[in-house]
């Protein structure tokens, strides 16, 4: 499907007028449209699967949870939507979802960076390696004036969801000790084991099945574009086998 949103928007691209073309740089339009199909690709097929697969896990592990050892599970099922919230915020950073969508222009950086590649003979023959480097860094400064503050803010993001991790973990152990220690009869430290890391391992694509639920509004703004783009008319379609013919 990748393949045929791509052949299907490049074929579109080459049916417009060249006015088309004076607004828009072949550097943004190539980047927005690797960047829309990629968008699709992934929504349409990986999370799909993640998501059945990280809800299916949960379920067995409550399950599990509650045959060996009911009031961990109890206590456990509390604090997981607190620990799958922290897993899901560590994975926003580590996946880039914390960033904030910028409309890619012909001044972006990736835009710089794919016309400097397509004409690297023009820019290395006429020596302007270092002028298209200082665009490219004053592009960047421009699209993140305020790196350090981001830089922060995402440090701060993931601190915060290993912080929320940890503690849950922590109380788990405290939790399943006293169990062990005030009914030693009823509760056994394997079952406490089988009963926890039940959990913890459903946990672990709970976070990915959330991260992946976010990026149904990029995927769909990239089909709208997409789609756009592809139901375009041209003034003029130099592929198009209308209109006056010579004899």
């Amino acid at each position: 499907m990748n393949k045929r949103v791509r052949d299907s928007a490049f074929t579109s691209l080459l049916r417009q007028e060249i006015s088309y073309f004076d607004s828009r740089s072949v550097g943004s339009l190539t980047s927005q449209l690797s960047d829309d199909a990629a968008l699709i690709h992934s929504f349409s097929g990986q999370p799909i699967r993640q998501l059945v697969m990280s809800i299916s896990s949960v379920l067995v592990g409550v399950v599990i949870s509650f045959v060996y050892m009911w009031p961990f599970a109890l206590v456990s099922l509390a604090i997981l939507p607190f620990m799958g919230f922290g897993a899901e915020m560590e994975m926003k950073m580590y996946m880039g979802e914390d960033d904030e969508e910028v409309k890619e222009d012909e001044d972006g950086p990736g835009a710089i960076a794919v016309e400097s590649l397509l004409n690297i003979r023009t820019v290395a023959s006429l020596s302007l390696e270092s002028i298209r480097l200082n665009d490219y860094t004053e592009a960047l400064i421009k699209k993140n004036p305020q790196s350090l503050i981001t830089t922060c803010k995402k440090c701060s993001l993931v601190a915060s969801g290993q912080f929320i991790q940890m503690w849950g973990c922590a109380l788990m152990f405290w939790w399943g000790g006293y169990l062990l220690w005030k009914w030693p009869d009823e509760f056994t430290y394997r079952g406490f084991l089988i009963s926890m890391f039940a959990l913890l391992f459903s946990l672990s694509g709970l976070g990915m099945a959330a991260q992946g639920a976010t990026d149904r509004d990029k995927a769909k703004a990239a089909g709208e574009r997409i789609f756009a783009l592809i139901e375009r008319e041209s003034a003029i379609d130099p592929l198009s086998d209308d209109g006056y013919k010579g004899e």
